[in-house]
């Protein structure tokens, strides 16, 4: 693709700068770089806008790495093909699988704040960016969209609306509004809108759980 622009950088300083300061779409991280562990940068990496894929040797770390909601792990040493399937579930934005998601990370200031996933109540997006509404009554501004998010959140999360996204445990009852938009009452009361498209989905993801 002629309009694919490649940026590759070797130390854990430059990687460090580059997960900040630089506009990426997809980022492939080593866990060793140069003998530094890449834990503490792939804290700052999936913070981002982007989707991470770990790529190591260290084939027990991949666990581990998921649980911080990285897209795919690649162990070393990998081919073309390997590459081409972690490329296509990249851009297969609809796709579902089964994640161990723990954790989200969102950034404040030049820290990053960890979110586990289990306090989050519901997610709203907001413009390209998505609130994550947690138990506590606090909402946290997550850098991904809606549809990045989607990729990394576990099966237990359904998208009831093009805009909202939340738990399956977390739902008390759904039901459709005569000539209007139908609607999602959750187990603390907060009523969120259910989309007329998502509410047969809803109710056979119900019957399975």
């Amino acid at each position: 693709n002629e309009n694919l622009a490649l940026l590759s950088v070797h130390t854990f300083e430059d990687a460090s700068r580059a997960v900040i300061s630089e506009e990426i779409d997809l980022c492939f991280l080593d866990l060793n770089l140069k003998g530094k562990s890449g834990y503490d940068l792939l804290k700052s990496a999936v913070a981002g806008s982007f989707h991470t894929i770990i790529v190591s040797a260290h084939t027990e770390q991949a666990v581990e790495a998921f649980k911080y909601g990285v897209l795919d792990f690649i162990p070393k040493p990998f081919d073309e093909e390997d590459i081409r399937s972690a490329l296509q579930r990249y851009f297969e934005t609809t796709s579902r699988r089964n994640v161990s998601t723990k954790y989200l990370f969102a950034r404040k200031g030049r820290s990053n704040l960890v979110i586990s996933v289990d306090a989050v109540v519901y997610f709203k997006a907001a413009d390209v960016y998505v609130e994550a509404h947690l138990e506590n009554g606090q909402m946290e501004l997550l850098t991904k969209t809606m549809d990045r998010l989607e990729q990394i959140l576990p099966s237990s999360f359904f998208r009831i609306h093009r805009s909202y996204i939340t738990a399956l445990s977390r739902i008390r009852s759904f039901s459709s509004v005569k000539g209007g938009t139908s609607r999602v009452m959750l187990k603390n009361g907060i009523i969120l809108p259910l989309s007329r498209r998502r509410y047969k989905d809803l109710q056979q993801h119900l019957t399975i759980e």
